[in-house]
């Protein structure tokens, strides 16, 4: 029942106005996304599994991210407040990044092999890969309309 309140409520956010504040870029990169692991204690901190899946879209603070399940290490990744870590594959290498989920949806049909849509917001990233991954959006969106503008912008591959 929840997978159906959400889905509904996803689809009335295409009657009104779209209020997100930065402007999305649609482009499908790749990630890995974990769990955020505090050590315990000793100094020695556990390997966690990660997961991987593709960029939706993107903005300055946050992203859409495709994933194929919503669970890892019998965790749910779009539980309120939990913290994960994001390492996305830009084209000049990787970015880390540490993000909050703040809704998700199971998809009606996949796209590329995943079912789940989860939208998460920024909340740490060091200054170099900030700066990096704030100039690949502003080079991105100079050719591109934004997806608060127009929602068929081109995906960037």
């Amino acid at each position: 029942m929840p997978e159906l309140i959400r889905s509904v409520v996803s689809r009335v956010r295409v009657y009104f106005r779209d209020r997100r504040q930065s402007p999305r870029l649609r482009t499908r990169l790749s990630f890995t996304i974990s769990l955020c692991r505090k050590s315990n204690g000793n100094g020695i901190q556990h390997r966690a599994q990660a997961l991987k899946g593709f960029t939706r879209d993107m903005s300055m603070n946050g992203l859409a991210l495709l994933v194929p399940r919503v669970h890892l290490e019998g965790h749910h990744l779009a539980a309120e407040g939990r913290e994960l870590r994001l390492a996305l594959e830009l084209p000049g290498g990787p970015i880390s990044m540490q993000i909050i989920p703040h809704r998700y949806e199971q998809l009606e049909a996949p796209e590329s092999g995943c079912a789940y849509l989860i939208a998460a917001k920024i909340v740490e990233m060091d200054d170099a890969d900030r700066a990096r991954h704030s100039i690949f959006i502003a080079e991105n969106l100079a050719g591109h309309h934004s997806y608060r503008d127009a929602q068929t912008a081109p995906s960037i591959t």
